[in-house]
């Protein structure tokens, strides 16, 4: 009697088995290939971190640039003459009316700094009139209103905590730099950094600064 066709076929195949040699050369077969992919995975691992680490150059160089140019072109001591210049158009009421600089440093506790002394007006025979909270390019400050003896209108005297990562490289006073003086506003403006802080100053004495030269 014969079989039928599908039955001849299974129990043909179901008789097969494997030499020990063959089951072998199938091993070595299986782990070469898991080896390539795992190479290949490390591969495109690699080339993914680095094109990753290119990313965040590009990122962190277009951040510099932006950081000491802003995203107009226009250098950060620029940026802070022209906001130090417009407050001094359009002055605001003080917080604390004063003439002792040591009340000013008590008055401004919420600060992140001690408002100081420059090194550059100590020969300027200043007024101090008061103070108020402010900020420059969105960072806390004290803005100090003097006045010269032979002069009616007033100055301010502006001081924050001299951070680098948002207002970049300005002159140092420690490093034997000068202040860098910009005219805006019809006015001239001086900006500077000293013992950590950033200074700037309204100055309308365009015949002689009261700036101490180095």
């Amino acid at each position: 009697m014969k079989r039928p066709l599908k039955d001849t076929v299974l129990a043909h195949f179901g008789r097969q088995t494997l030499s020990n040699d063959q089951f072998a050369r199938l091993e070595a077969l299986l782990d070469r290939r898991d080896s390539t992919d795992a190479t290949q995975r490390r591969g495109a691992s690699r080339a993914i971190g680095w094109m990753a680490g290119i990313a965040a150059t590009v990122v962190i160089a277009i951040g510099a640039l932006i950081l000491v140019q802003g995203v107009d072109g226009t250098p950060m001591s620029e940026r802070i003459a022209m906001e130090v210049a417009r407050n001094q158009i359009k002055l605001k009421p003080l917080d604390i009316t004063t003439s002792s600089f040591s009340e000013v440093r008590a008055y401004f506790k919420d600060l992140d700094f001690v408002p100081t002394r420059s090194s550059l007006l100590a020969n300027a025979d200043f007024e101090l009139i008061g103070g108020r909270y402010c900020s420059i390019q969105s960072v806390p400050a004290a803005q100090l209103r003097v006045k010269l003896p032979t002069s009616e209108g007033t100055q301010t005297l502006y001081q924050t905590e001299y951070r680098k990562d948002v207002f970049g490289p300005l002159p140092v006073i420690e490093d034997g730099d000068v202040p860098v003086t910009i005219n805006a506003k019809g006015m001239r403006i001086s900006v500077w950094v000293e013992k950590g802080l950033l200074f700037s100053l309204t100055e309308e004495n365009w015949e002689e600064s009261v700036i101490a030269p180095k």
